[in-house]
């Protein structure tokens, strides 16, 4: 905690108010850790009596405390984790106010781009159904801000709609949160209805998942500065008829510090453009901002553990065995069509997946700031000897 309270005061990043916070929440999470060590060591030095103390009255008597000392020390733990959870959570994360999913096609051809249609849908559908007193987060407000559509020929109707990109807007308390980990490589594997053969295939799609922020494309914030973002009208291409074809209701932003591109044109109206690539810009901004602050995090190794692997693959849908497997937690479920359906089921389904990923990661977090107190600890006690 001393480290952590060094680096608050020397951030130059923070203005003093967030120092102050910072630095109180530090002081409350510092009590709390001394009441746990104080318990535990209590238990420890009661335990050792009970299994070693030469007079029986004293063995008995600390046999007889232990049971009380064991919740005693349970409780302070249990306030020590929620403490620490509320401590580390991300700045970014907590002033987030939304998310952006972006499902794009990986390996796999026609399958991935008819999978991809499918894994939209569902987040569609799972974040639509979310209860409204779901941790008393309420509705989210679900938009699809863009989507690529392409004709697959399948065996069976001839014809079907996949997506080469969709893009979806998700606002709402703890909608990042909950939707984090959702970002990785997910794989498919089942009979493509694009071919006749019968043959098992596996393919890939592409998730990512960007903190949505508020802010405006007028005012430059601590984020983003109008004036760096290069604003280009153009004519629509693709389907869409005489009226998007002809009229200038495209957008093309370019962020150039960064590089970052946003391209819109799926609404006929320029503004509706406009406002949408503005948020996904932002979307990216944020999301590159998040990464480097854990590139940058390294030496409280909380964010070596926060990643959960999300470039790797991350989950398998097995259609054929009618199951669903996270590979981060472990974790299989059986119905997979009531999970591409986003349906809300207790102790099952997509809500359940992504319930189990965030309890781990908290867990990680815990056992990282842990093991990082007790490091410092040992180590302090040691150069007063």
């Amino acid at each position: 905690m001393e480290k952590r309270e060094r680096l608050l005061k020397s951030s130059e990043e923070l203005d003093s108010a967030d120092i102050g916070k910072q630095l109180k929440e530090l002081d409350g999470l510092r009590q709390v850790w001394d009441a746990f060590s104080t318990k535990r060591k209590q238990l420890l030095s009661t335990l050792a009596m009970s299994q070693s103390d030469p007079d029986e009255d004293m063995r008995a008597l600390a046999t007889e405390e232990l049971p009380l000392l064991e919740e005693e020390l349970a409780e302070a733990r249990s306030q020590m984790e929620e403490l620490i959870l509320s401590s580390i959570t991300d700045a970014i994360e907590a002033q987030a106010v939304g998310a952006v999913l972006e499902v794009r096609p990986g390996v796999g051809g026609q399958e991935s781009t008819l999978f991809t249609a499918e894994v939209a849908r569902m987040y569609e559908r799972f974040c639509e159904q979310k209860p409204a007193d779901e941790d008393g987060s309420g509705e989210w407000q679900v938009e699809m801000l863009s989507s690529t559509s392409v004709d697959v020929s399948t065996s069976s109707s001839g014809s079907g709609a996949g997506l080469k990109e969709a893009i979806i807007e998700v606002k709402g308390k703890g909608a990042f949160k909950k939707l984090k980990f959702e970002a990785g490589v997910h794989r498919v594997q089942r009979i493509p209805a694009t071919q006749s053969l019968g043959k098992l295939q596996t393919s890939t799609i592409a998730v990512m998942v960007l903190p949505i922020s508020e802010g405006s494309e007028n005012k430059a914030d601590d984020l983003v500065d109008p004036k760096d973002v290069k604003v280009e009208v153009m004519r629509s291409r693709g389907a869409g008829g005489q009226h998007v074809n002809k009229t200038e209701s495209a957008i093309r932003l370019t962020h150039e510090p960064t590089g970052i591109t946003v391209s819109m044109q799926d609404s006929r109206s320029q503004h509706q453009n406009r406002t949408k690539a503005w948020a996904v810009l932002r979307a990216r901004l944020l999301d590159r901002r998040l990464k480097q602050e854990v590139e940058g995090n390294r030496e409280r190794r909380l964010a070596q553990v926060a990643s959960m692997d999300r470039s790797d693959r991350v989950r398998t849908y097995n259609f054929p065995q009618d199951r669903v497997t996270d590979h981060r937690v472990n974790l299989s479920l059986n119905g997979i069509d009531s999970i591409m359906e986003g349906e809300h089921e207790p102790g099952t389904g997509l809500d359940y997946i992504m319930e189990s990923l965030n309890i781990e990661s908290d867990t990680r977090k815990i056992k990282a700031l842990l093991e990082s107190e007790e490091a410092e600890a040992a180590q302090a006690s040691a150069g007063k000897k």
